[in-house]
């Protein structure tokens, strides 16, 4: 990218880019680029962020996911790697527990391992007769609507089958031969007979 400033607000960069402002700060959010603000708290981007974005903004429109685009950037070290935080974990007894104090944690953790066992046991008991009501009900639902659908389609059908018969009732009567029409057959028949 050709860079025309040495330093770019959000709205500048973003108009030059052809993207919003908030995309902008999504790639800060997504790359964690720390992006310096003015003395009045307002971002602004130096030559450097600008390219970055460019880059990122190429890249996605070249249809490039966001992991990919961070696998890029790392290995060619325009980003960091987050830091791993590893919370640091003391082992070691800060004092010896005698065997009175020892029963009691004992009576008490056992204590508490009845109680969550049975709250766990109630609670997936409550949990098995809620999906299996829901499940009855949606059963019965299911089978009003198919019910319902059945009489709409017989509807339907006895509607069509009516029609039919009404149209085959017309057309008898139409092809129907009138009397004339009869007496006339039956002196054609005489005479060929």
């Amino acid at each position: 990218m050709d860079v025309l400033k040495e330093r770019y607000s959000i709205t500048e960069l973003s108009q030059y880019l052809n993207v919003t402002d908030h995309t902008l700060r999504y790639y800060e959010k997504e790359f964690l680029i720390k992006v310096p603000k003015d003395d009045r708290g307002r971002r602004y981007y130096n030559t450097d962020l600008a390219n970055v974005m460019y880059q990122i903004k190429t890249m996605r429109d070249e249809g490039l996911e966001i992991k990919a685009i961070r696998k890029i950037l790392q290995r060619d070290n325009i980003i960091q790697e987050p830091e791993v935080i590893t919370p640091e974990v003391s082992l070691t007894v800060p004092y010896q527990i005698n065997e009175t104090a020892y029963a009691e944690f004992k009576s008490i953790f056992l204590t508490l391992k009845d109680e969550i066992s049975c709250t766990v046991t109630n609670e997936f008991a409550l949990t098995k007769e809620h999906i299996s009501k829901e499940l009855t009900k949606n059963k019965l639902e299911l089978g009003a609507c198919i019910e319902n659908n059945m009489r709409k389609l017989e509807t339907k059908m006895e509607k069509h089958f009516q029609d039919v018969d009404d149209c085959l009732t017309k057309w008898r009567k139409r092809n129907q031969p009138g009397l004339f029409k009869k007496l006339i057959g039956k002196a054609f028949q005489k005479n060929i007979f």
